[in-house]
């Protein structure tokens, strides 16, 4: 599973890069225009991303905006209905109004911070991308 983290926040990042990592490769970027930049990158080259995880709140592009172009750039490319990448949004506050409407619409799921791993399994599973085998995350020093 090609999976790509999107947070400013470093920690967040890295906890979530270390679990990904170890089901296939995992990129990360700490904005949104480092994020469409990759999974433009990734889509025409031969490792599309299966997921995205992104945070909602960073400085510049936002998680939204960012989803928002991801998007967009599916629709451009011909990606049908059903076919488009997973995104996992992320937010430290409650949702906000404009978070719902995406959720409404398209996204698939979203997470508050901070990370609770047994929801993030659920999601996965909700979404066909189960994570198999032992799950031992250490707290990051």
């Amino acid at each position: 599973m090609n999976t790509l983290i999107v947070d400013d926040e470093h920690v967040t990042a890295k906890m979530l890069k270390r679990l990904f990592s170890r089901y296939g490769l995992c990129d990360v970027a700490d904005s949104g225009d480092g994020a469409v930049a990759l999974f433009k990158d990734a889509r025409q080259g031969d490792s599309p991303y299966d997921l995205i995880v992104m945070d909602v709140m960073m400085p510049g592009t936002t998680g939204i905006e960012a989803y928002e172009a991801i998007r967009e750039y599916e629709r451009q490319c011909g990606v049908k209905n059903g076919s488009e990448v997973k995104i996992v949004l992320m937010t430290g506050m409650g949702i906000s109004r404009d978070m719902f409407q995406i959720y409404k619409t398209s996204c698939m799921a979203y997470l508050y911070k901070p990370i609770d791993m047994k929801e993030l399994f659920n999601v996965l599973n909700r979404l066909n991308l189960p994570l198999h085998g032992n799950i031992n995350l250490q707290p990051l020093e």
